[in-house]
């Protein structure tokens, strides 16, 4: 069975602050656990909703552009996709937004769930999960988490 869950007013100002200011650099990198305790607060409500048995590591990305590839996709081990076309998914995903302001649009969807982008608002969703974000106007900030049993 597929979980979507959102959740709003996840975490106090300071903790809002910090994910917002952090650098994630350009593409989603890899961060051992213990790397971050701001952004590992994620991963501690992920673990109330989803088995994160095994977990050695996350990815972690910041989006706060409007491009053309949010269309449709699912959160996999892209290496070993373009490699071997095999999917291996993440324990489960995580979009958290530090900052939506004046947007316009923005929906995030998947097959069975629509939501729009809010400020402090945390989104969980089942490994496999297809998903994408229309467009939009305004200022919107999305930190994408993916926590994995294996370094990827």
């Amino acid at each position: 069975m597929k979980k979507f869950i959102i959740l709003d007013d996840v975490f106090d100002e300071e903790t809002v602050a910090a994910i917002a200011a952090f650098d994630y650099g350009r593409d989603d990198r890899w961060y051992a656990l213990g790397s971050n305790p701001h952004h590992e607060k994620i991963l501690e409500i992920c673990a109330r909703h989803f088995a994160l048995d095994g977990m050695v590591g996350y990815e972690m990305w910041r989006n706060d552009s409007n491009p053309g590839w949010h269309a449709r996709h699912v959160d996999k081990d892209e290496r070993l996709y373009h490699e071997k076309k095999q999917f291996a998914y993440p324990l489960c995903s995580a979009v958290y937004y530090p900052v939506v302001e004046g947007v316009v649009g923005g929906e995030f969807y998947t097959d069975d769930a629509r939501c729009f982008p809010r400020t402090n608002r945390l989104l969980l969703f089942s490994p496999g999960t297809f998903h994408g974000v229309s467009g939009y106007s305004g200022q919107r900030i999305s930190i994408g988490l993916n926590p994995w049993s294996r370094r990827i």
